[in-house]
C-alpha cells in the first residue's frame, strides 16, 4: 500500500490517508530527473556530465474535513523550525528533503477541500539501513593438543555482510557502546581493507556512547560518558580514512574493539537513490 506522510525536524508526523481526512493525490516529481550535457562527435552524441537538480514534488490534497483540516495541515507547516523530510513508499520507504514553495487555498465542494501544493525537493531519495555487529570470542593462534606447554590468545571481534543498493557511496554512522581500546571499523571487500575508522582512544565504562558520523549533515566524532559529550577529532588515526563511505555493492564491515568485553557497534549507512 502506497504511504506518504512528513516528519519535522522534531520528529512531528503529518499523514496523509483516510485516519486524518488528508489524502495526498495526483503526486508528481517522484521519478528520475537529470539535467545531461552531451559532447558531439560528427554527429554522434557521448554524454559528457550528467546532474541531478533540484527538481520539485507537487500534487494535490484533498482535505476531507474541509477547512478544519486545512488548518491542522498549514499549522505543522508554520511550527517547523528546520529540515522538512517527505517520506514516500510505493515499493520500499524512502524519503527526500524538502522546502515548502507554494499551497493553494481553495472553495468548499461539498465540505471537501481540494489545494494544490508543491515543494522543491533539497536532496536525492534516501533510505537508511542499520545494523548491528555482535562481537563474539574468537581464539588467535590456538593450538592443541600437545604435550608440551603452548598459549592462546583471546580477542573480541565480529562482522555483517552489507549491501549499498543506492546509486552512489552511502556515507556511515557508527555507534559504539561499551568498552573499547583503540576500536577499528574496517570495510572490506574480498578479504582487502578498503577503508577503515581507528580511534586512539580507551573507554572504561559499559555505558560510553562513541559516534562516528560521516552523513554530510549531521557529521560529527564524539564521546558520551555520563551525559558529557566531549569532541574526540583529534583521537582519530589520521593515516586511516575514519569517515566512511559504502561503495555501491556488497561488503563486510567488521568491529574489533580492542578489548575483551561485549561491546556493541551500530553501523547506519544512508543509501541514495535517484528516483523512488
Amino acid at each position: 500500500m502506497r504511504q506518504i506522510y512528513l516528519v519535522d525536524s522534531v520528529g512531528s508526523t503529518f499523514t496523509f490517508n483516510h485516519l486524518t481526512k488528508a489524502l495526498f493525490t495526483e503526486i508528481e516529481g517522484v521519478g528520475i530527473d537529470r539535467e545531461n550535457k552531451y559532447l558531439n562527435f560528427g554527429g554522434t552524441y557521448k554524454l559528457a556530465e550528467k546532474k541531478n537538480p533540484i527538481g520539485s514534488i507537487a500534487g494535490k490534497i484533498i482535505f476531507l474535513n474541509g477547512y478544519e483540516g486545512y488548518t491542522e495541515f498549514l499549522n505543522f507547516l508554520k511550527n517547523n523550525k528546520g529540515d522538512l523530510r517527505l517520506f514516500y513508499k510505493a515499493d520500499n520507504l524512502k524519503y527526500t528533503f524538502v522546502e515548502l514553495v507554494s499551497l493553494t487555498k481553495t472553495e468548499l465542494e461539498s465540505g471537501v477541500l481540494q489545494c494544490s501544493i508543491k515543494f522543491d525537493k533539497l536532496s536525492m531519495w534516501l533510505s537508511r539501513i542499520t545494523n548491528t555487529i555482535k562481537v563474539n570470542e574468537s581464539t588467535v593462534n590456538k593450538v592443541y593438543p600437545y604435550s608440551y606447554p603452548y598459549t592462546y590468545s583471546i580477542s573480541f571481534n565480529g562482522e555483517i555482510s552489507v549491501v549499498n543498493a543506492g546509486c552512489s557511496d552511502a556515507p556511515i554512522r557508527i555507534e559504539i557502546t561499551g568498552k573499547v581500546n583503540n576500536p577499528i571499523v574496517q570495510i572490506i571487500k574480498e578479504k582487502e581493507v578498503i577503508s577503515q575508522m581507528r580511534l586512539i582512544l580507551k573507554t572504561t565504562n559499559a555505558t560510553d556512547v562513541i559516534i562516528v558520523n560521516a552523513i554530510p549533515t549531521e557529521q560529527e566524532m564524539t564521546l558520551n560518558v555520563n551525559d558529557n559529550i566531549s569532541d574526540i577529532y583529534g583521537l582519530q588515526d589520521f593515516n586511516c580514512d575514519n569517515f566512511l563511505l559504502l561503495p555501491r555493492g556488497t561488503y563486510t564491515i567488521k568491529f574489533d574493539p580492542g578489548v575483551t568485553e561485549p561491546t556493541k557497534c551500530k553501523i547506519t549507512y544512508l543509501e541514495m537513490y535517484e528516483g523512488n
